[in-house]
């Protein structure tokens, strides 16, 4: 019996010796196992949130045409139920009421049927000019050329730049991909299970979404997209929570939501909220919408925003018709529209319109231009 339980205890001794063994010849063979995610340079990303959070100084020009008299513009939203969309048609039909000119708005609801027939119906109206927000030239190219061709200047925003507008208002999509990516991040200390919506019929959307997909592995090489989904914006509302609510389901490891457009975390806030995991889900998004800043002052669940002050692009769109009409601007110009990354820390009193008396420059500059 004692030598049998010598034996036994040889073996339990032997065992681990032997696979310790084969582990250290296998060793030079086998590839290493994969470590844990790479650490993010915390300092750096806060540095670099720091900066994307400075308040904006949206510039007014410094000199403008007389104000051209008796004009007439349609306003063509992307769809009024967005907040970014409407912000700017709004801006734009008070820019043109404090000149004098007369304003119509025309709702297509996303619908780029219905976009074209809104151009049709400005042109029918004897329009001298149409203020565009996020339009998309590819959908209404015929369209404009044929508003061209009957003497209606044409101006955008939030689209990337396109010659068959004669000024555009455009964002930088590669400095917004990038500011969402370090915010992830750092909020995550780059670990992020991340679930991504987008819509590609809209070019500045698609451009948003290929730059946070570039940015993401650079400044969170353990982050992860887990799963992206595509959308229109006519089914914000309707579409997408229950798209969002079966992906959560299927990918319970998802813990990041970014997303394409405020409209997408208003019209499916509640429905992350509601899912296993809605107390600990995180969302972000874009354009700076009262609505969105509102959940994140009320902690649910989106912690930051990439804001744009849409109604100052409204007041400069209304600038650059006017010099349209009276032949100040001859060649296609393209602006840019200022941003900025907001979170809890540092969200600025609501509503929001911008970070500098912007109204009042563009209201004195017109003034004297009499």
């Amino acid at each position: 019996m004692k030598s049998s339980r010598s034996r036994a205890v040889f073996g339990l001794i032997a065992a681990p010796l032997l696979i310790a063994s084969l582990a250290a010849c296998s060793s030079e063979d086998a590839p290493a196992a994969e470590g844990p995610a790479a650490a993010v340079d915390t300092a750096a990303l806060q540095t670099m949130m720091d900066e994307f959070q400075q308040p904006l100084d949206e510039q007014v020009p410094e000199s403008s045409p007389a104000i051209a008299q008796g004009k007439s513009i349609v306003v063509i939203p992307c769809t009024y139920a967005s907040e970014a969309c409407a912000r700017g048609a709004d801006s734009a039909m008070e820019a043109a009421e404090f000149l004098g000119w007369e304003s119509r708005m025309i709702d297509p609801g996303g619908n780029p049927e219905k976009s074209r027939q809104a151009i049709d119906q400005a042109i029918q109206l004897g329009a001298d000019g149409i203020i565009f927000t996020a339009a998309v030239g590819d959908q209404l190219s015929d369209k404009l050329v044929e508003a061209r061709e009957a003497g209606l200047f044409l101006v955008n925003s939030m689209s990337p730049g396109d010659e068959r507008f004669d000024a555009d208002i455009t964002p930088d999509e590669d400095v917004s991909g990038k500011m969402s990516a370090a915010a992830i991040a750092l909020d995550s200390g780059g670990d992020a299970k991340i679930l991504v919506t987008t819509d590609p019929a809209f070019p500045s959307i698609a451009s948003r979404t290929v730059a946070f997909e570039k940015w993401l592995p650079e400044l969170c090489p353990g982050c992860e997209i887990v799963e992206t989904l595509e959308t229109q914006m006519s089914q914000l509302q309707s579409g997408l929570p229950p798209q969002i609510q079966a992906t959560l389901t299927a990918k319970p490891q998802i813990d990041y939501i970014w997303t394409h457009t405020g409209a997408a975390v208003v019209g499916s806030q509640a429905t992350v909220e509601r899912s296993a995991s809605g107390d600990t889900i995180r969302m972000l998004s874009f354009d700076g919408n009262s609505a969105n800043l509102e959940l994140i002052m009320n902690g649910k669940n989106q912690f930051m925003d990439v804001i744009k002050p849409m109604e100052w692009g409204g007041y400069l769109m209304v600038h650059q018709m006017n010099r349209l009409f009276q032949g100040d601007l001859t060649s296609y110009e393209l602006s840019n529209m200022p941003k900025r990354l907001v979170t809890a820390d540092s969200m600025p009193e609501l509503p929001w319109t911008g970070d500098s008396n912007w109204k009042s420059g563009f209201e004195k500059l017109w003034t004297a231009a009499g």
